[in-house]
């Protein structure tokens, strides 16, 4: 099986996924590489038409049919553009976001959908609303994406966009936990003493660390903490509303320890506006933390049944599941369920299976 993976400008989780991908599909014996293009965030022109010619010259040069695989939506409209009619081409599209923006952002996004959905073969989708989108806009094979996250050992750091100062020293816990992913996690940590939340996040609007930082002030006399681990464009916003407001939270800045970040809170805390399969929370799961999150995109996905989901935009609700988790015998129950949801994780060998199905379905 020959693949071509067409990647878009970007990097942390959906870099990540590419990265996986293309090292699964060598590993295992196909013939794939990265096509020499890169696709750019905002539209150019010239540079969108030298993309697809430069697809199109691969494509026609082939000696025997190819698997495109492009990831985004920009990448995949102008993979659509590229891929032959004829040849035994094959197109699968993974989306990873949803279009935010004014209307003409929202138009344009419209249009680049409907030019993918109509040519790809298998569009992949990280997200429910994701996958609804394309189908209404006349994709005929739409499924759920899998995106493991990496391996034990293999955790990219939080990091920043642009680099940015050193976080803070993590502060222990009185008592510290004695968490591990097999024993009973941090059920006696926050019983009589601080409730220590882990947020790990870029400090991006699609986060909802407004939201966030409003549950905070509702939390502020409830002996919670909240640490965020994690950098990027809010991070002098956020500051300023903190020293303003004194509210308990930490800004921990860029990090390369969250497995020991993780296993130093006593539950994991996700306000997104909007997610796809966030690795974070996957991440947590297999730490076995306790989970309240916003019912955010493809969140639902990755938790299953074992974190406390929250409306999106309802600082008090996300408050109130804080507050739950105080009791140890409920902390220890989503604990236990955390666990067993990550039991049920993809891992990477159902991703590569997933891929060899799309990329090179079985005859009829």
């Amino acid at each position: 099986m020959r693949v071509l993976l067409v990647r878009p400008t970007a990097s942390g989780g959906l870099a990540a996924h590419v990265d996986q991908e293309l090292a699964l599909l060598l590993g295992a014996g196909h013939e794939a590489a990265e096509a020499p293009v890169r696709i750019r965030e905002r539209p150019s022109p010239r540079h969108d038409a030298a993309t697809v010619v430069a697809l199109r010259r691969i494509l026609r040069g082939a000696t025997e049919p190819v698997a495109v695989h492009a990831h985004g939506l920009r990448a995949g409209a102008l993979a659509a553009l590229a891929v032959p009619r004829r040849g035994g081409h094959r197109l699968v599209v993974t989306l990873h976001n949803r279009t935010v923006g004014g209307l003409v952002t929202r138009l344009i996004g419209g249009a680049l959908l409907r030019v993918l959905a109509r040519r790809a073969d298998v569009v992949l989708a990280v997200s429910p609303d994701l996958a609804e989108q394309a189908r209404a806009a006349g994709a005929k094979d739409v499924r759920h994406a899998l995106v493991p996250a990496p391996a034990a050992g293999d955790v990219a750091p939080v990091t920043a966009d642009p680099p940015t100062r050193p976080g803070a020293a993590v502060m222990p816990r009185t008592p510290p936990s004695a968490a591990s992913t097999e024993g009973p996690g941090s059920a006696e940590a926050g019983d009589g003493d601080v409730l220590d939340a882990l947020v790990i996040a870029r400090l991006a609007p699609q986060k909802g660390l407004h939201d966030l930082l409003d549950a905070a002030v509702l939390l502020r006399d409830a002996g919670v903490r909240i640490r965020i681990a994690g950098d990027g464009p809010l991070r002098a916003e956020l500051d300023a509303r903190l020293a303003a407001e004194d509210l308990p939270v930490e800004l921990l800045g860029r990090r390369e320890d969250v497995p020991d970040l993780l296993r130093s809170a006593d539950l994991v805390l996700s306000a997104a506006r909007w997610e796809g399969q966030p690795v974070a929370l996957q991440e947590a799961l297999g730490a076995g933390r306790a989970i309240v999150a916003t019912d955010a995109g493809g969140t639902r996905w990755v938790t299953g049944t074992a974190a406390r989901l929250v409306p999106v935009g309802d600082p008090a609700a996300l408050a109130a599941a804080v507050l739950a988790l105080r009791d140890p015998l409920e902390r220890a129950r989503c604990e236990a369920a955390s666990r067993r949801r990550a039991r049920e994780l993809p891992r990477a060998e159902d991703l590569l299976a997933q891929l060899e199905e799309v990329l090179a379905p079985a005859p009829g």
